[in-house]
């Protein structure tokens, strides 16, 4: 199948998703929510309590990111750069933030874990591919920073409010069908990586994550983060 191109907007619906199939681009425009590990624990704890965040994500798109912003005035940012984080390190929270606030829309490097794999179908989002050592080409993508929630986390893990026009180019990763791009492509090279594979004695049906040493989702995890 032919690869398309797509400019939606957030947030967004049903059927924006619906045309999104698996290897196509993406770029977004509207709004779009940094979220880490310290801001996926919190929201996580607010949904288990049943109480509401302080900004509204429902429909929305939230990135995994920790970007460098300079600040510009009182409440005034401009954001320097904006690459993303391996989304696999954050795998155990992807149920919670999707059932509870409700994005549509997760962008972030990587593969995600089963769980989380399982969890954007269930909830009918998708996964959108970001390019690794692109931070200042999405900073420049960035027109606005809207707002910025939980600063007490530090700039990293602080939740920031983008206001986006174009954003990309991204890749759909996993579509509302549960189409993998990332597993596409492994089957696609997996007869001539099959030799590499032996030679290097690595299993090829394991998914390699973020700093391995660290299990994503732990409190090990989250305390490297903000070491």
């Amino acid at each position: 199948m032919k690869t398309k191109e797509h400019r939606i907007g957030t947030p967004v619906s049903e059927s924006d998703l619906k045309t999104l199939h698996s290897g196509d681009l993406v770029y977004l425009s509207g709004k779009l929510f940094t979220i880490r590990d310290l801001a996926h624990k919190r929201i996580g704890e607010y949904v288990k309590a049943g109480g509401e965040i302080p900004f509204n994500l429902e429909g929305q798109a939230i990135y995994h990111c920790g970007p460098i912003v300079r600040k510009t005035g009182v409440r005034q940012w401009q954001a320097v750069a904006a690459g993303p984080t391996s989304s696999s390190r954050f795998s155990p929270f992807v149920r919670p933030v999707l059932e509870g606030p409700g994005p549509k829309i997760i962008v972030g490097k990587g593969s995600l874990f089963p769980e989380a794999f399982k969890a954007v179908i269930e909830n009918h989002a998708v996964y959108l591919l970001a390019v690794g050592g692109c931070a200042a080409l999405y900073a420049a993508q960035i027109r606005r920073v809207v707002n910025a929630y939980w600063e007490e986390f530090g700039m990293v893990d602080t939740v920031w409010e983008f206001e986006i026009e174009d954003f990309g180019p991204l890749t759909v990763g996993i579509d509302l069908e549960g189409k993998s791009y990332i597993n596409e492509m492994k089957q696609r090279l997996k007869r001539n990586l099959s030799d590499i594979y032996d030679e290097l004695g690595i299993d090829p049906n394991f998914t390699y994550t973020w700093w391995p040493q660290v299990p994503a989702g732990t409190k090990k995890a989250t305390d490297y983060s903000i070491s």
